[in-house]
């Protein structure tokens, strides 16, 4: 088991151990501290206390819990404040055990996860736990990062073995072996189960970049860049600070800029407007159904193969919009007045009726209501050949809606795909709850108005 995972397993566990006794301790009532812990989780869960603290400043650490419990503190005064009615005795009779409660809380946690990473540290230096990383390159810059982990095993990063384009006669590079070329990196990161690459080959070519990233953009790992590099990647590099580590520093890319309790939200968000709209808008699936039914032979409904976050393949459902021997000539995109298109397909995809059935994939938790759209498998290996870091759209989980839909119409041909990928990419830097709404604001108007529809 990783260090990461036991860290967040471990946290969960006596973070509501020390939130019950607390409780307890001040008030003695066992059914009111159930509901205190499942709060103090939820609250915690929500303002990314557990998210990685494990190589953060424990000061940092500290004074996060300090934020969260005071800022919980004030809004539980103003609480008590309001209900004592102003008899000002009773109130501050109460708000001694309120303040000691959560003063408490606040120590108790931070002291046990304090406690928590040492031990995990002292894991770490013995090499247990540590994410294993690959190297690219057999330059000055990789023997440098090589060395820094090696030498500070409580950073938890294990270098595994280099990769490197010309491999020559060169077997082993600082004490590590070559793994094999960057054409080998989705087995090599599949088989070593790598959570990380550092891109440091010598090239500061974009194109080079670029190359590398068909291989690995669309795999569930870290992508990071020594500085040399940064300026020939600066037109996909996606915001944030870089990461500092013992004073150096890298720069990882495309990064999902959301924060932990954003991603927390977003996933209820999806799950209630998913529930909410199949339930509104039945009456126009049954409808559609028959029309469907009554217009064309075939099923109403039909079901494909998609690609999802990580490459994952799931199904989705749409209804039927064009004849069911639309794609007897292979897959092939829609065309604008594209003949195989039904009579009532023109019609439900105008309105994007024909996508209602996907909320179910929302409500399973392939799609999210908003995020690029899932391709198809056949699409995606050739678009990756021919569009830069195109497999950068499976960094995240697609969705029913995104900021591409909204700005732009159906994809007729390569240039649209470009012009889409752009405003994915602009999406997974810039994702926040307002944005979501904001998109799907938007799609309500897209819907009403049939707006780049074809």
């Amino acid at each position: 088991m990783r260090a990461s995972t036991l860290e967040k397993i471990l946290f969960i566990i006596f973070d509501c151990i020390a939130n019950s006794l607390c409780f307890l301790l001040f008030f003695a009532k066992f059914e009111l501290s159930v509901l205190a812990v499942l709060l103090w989780f939820l609250m915690f869960l929500c303002t990314g206390l557990y998210r990685r603290w494990l190589l953060d400043s424990r000061t940092a650490q500290v004074l996060h819990i300090l934020k969260v419990v005071g800022a919980a503190y004030i809004l539980t005064m103003a609480v008590l404040f309001g209900y004592s009615k102003l008899d000002i005795w009773a109130f501050l009779n109460d708000a001694k055990y309120i303040t000691g409660y959560f003063f408490s809380v606040w120590l108790s946690v931070s002291i046990l996860r304090l406690l928590i990473c040492k031990i995990l540290r002292l894991f770490l230096n013995k090499g247990w736990g540590a994410d294993y990383v690959i190297l690219l390159g057999c330059t000055n810059e990789a023997r440098e990062y090589s060395s820094l982990f090696k030498d500070n095993p409580q950073l938890g990063k294990k270098i595994i073995g280099v990769v490197e384009e010309n491999l020559g006669l060169v077997k082993t590079f600082d004490g590590l072996p070559v793994l094999g070329t960057y054409s080998d990196l989705p087995n090599l990161i599949k088989k070593n189960n790598a959570q990380a690459i550092i891109i440091a080959h010598r090239s500061n070519s974009e194109k080079k970049i670029n190359q590398i990233l068909y291989w690995v953009a669309h795999l569930p790992v870290r992508i990071y860049l020594v500085p040399s590099l940064w300026e020939c990647a600066k037109n996909f590099k996606t915001s944030g600070q870089p990461t500092i580590v013992h004073s150096k520093e890298l720069q990882e890319l495309f990064i999902m800029n959301l924060h932990p309790w954003q991603a927390t939200v977003k996933r209820i968000m999806d799950i209630a407007i998913a529930v909410f709209l199949l339930i509104i808008t039945s009456p126009l699936l049954l409808l559609t159904a028959i029309a469907i039914k009554l217009d064309s032979k075939g099923s109403v409904f039909y079901k494909q193969q998609r690609v999802g976050l990580h490459s994952r393949q799931f199904t989705v459902y749409k209804f039927r919009s064009m004849q069911s021997d639309a794609e007897k000539d292979g897959p092939q995109w829609a065309k604008r007045n594209d003949s195989r298109i039904t009579r009532v397909g023109k019609i439900i995809r105008k309105f994007r009726i024909d996508e209602i059935p996907q909320l179910l994939c929302v409500l399973k938790g392939d799609m999210s209501m908003v995020g690029p759209r899932p391709e198809r498998g056949v699409f995606i290996e050739k678009l990756r050949k021919t569009i830069p870091f195109y497999a950068s759209r499976l960094k995240m989980k697609p969705g029913l809606t995104g900021w591409a839909q909204v700005r732009h119409h159906y994809d007729n041909d390569i240039e649209d795909v470009k012009i889409k990928l752009g405003y994915d990419i602009y999406y997974l830097s810039n994702a926040s709850i307002l944005l979501d709404i904001q998109i799907l604001i938007r799609t309500i108007y897209v819907v009403l108005t049939g707006k780049g529809a074809q």
